[in-house]
């Protein structure tokens, strides 16, 4: 569940009137580890760092490279360099550090999503006599391929009155 800046600044404010973090949630009807989180993101990096965020947040290698160095360098959990950075989840700090420890910094790299572009069709401009070997036996694979596709998509009965000519 989201929870916007307002209710997080009451919840922040009615911990800090001396109120115990168990206390705060069953008022507020939150998880305790909130309330903590919430107060360390607001004491260590102000209002900003509690704004719910519009958008997934995009990180660079480098970044997430230094991030890690931070952490290893200066014995930091992961929650506090999640704190020290101002990156909402410390899992993805462990993220990082798996796949950084597995592939090294191409583990870091951002991976494209969604689907390959399909590539262009093995069917050339070039005239069949001038088409290598190669060329000619994948147009055939493909065009074959195009054949069955259509005749599979075609209603079972005008199959038949095809076969039948």
């Amino acid at each position: 569940m989201r929870y916007d800046l307002d209710f997080k600044m009451q919840v922040i404010a009615y911990y800090r009137q001396g109120h115990s973090s168990q206390a705060t949630a069953k008022k507020f009807n939150v998880n305790p580890e909130f309330v903590l989180k919430w107060v360390k993101q607001y004491q260590s990096g102000g209002i900003d760092a509690i704004k719910p965020k519009t958008s997934k947040a995009k990180y660079s290698s480098e970044f997430k490279l230094k991030v890690l160095s931070t952490m290893l360098e200066q014995g930091l959990s992961q929650s506090q360099t999640a704190l020290t950075f101002n990156i909402s989840s410390p899992a993805l700090i462990s993220h990082w550090h798996k796949a950084y420890r597995l592939h090294g910094l191409s583990g870091l790299t951002t991976k494209p999503k969604g689907r390959v572009a399909m590539s262009k069709p093995f069917i050339t401009d070039k005239p069949d006599d001038e088409k290598t070997l190669a060329e000619l036996k994948r147009e055939n694979e493909y065009l074959r391929a195009e054949v069955a596709y259509l005749k599979s998509s075609m209603p079972c009965s005008r199959r038949r009155k095809r076969n039948k000519l």
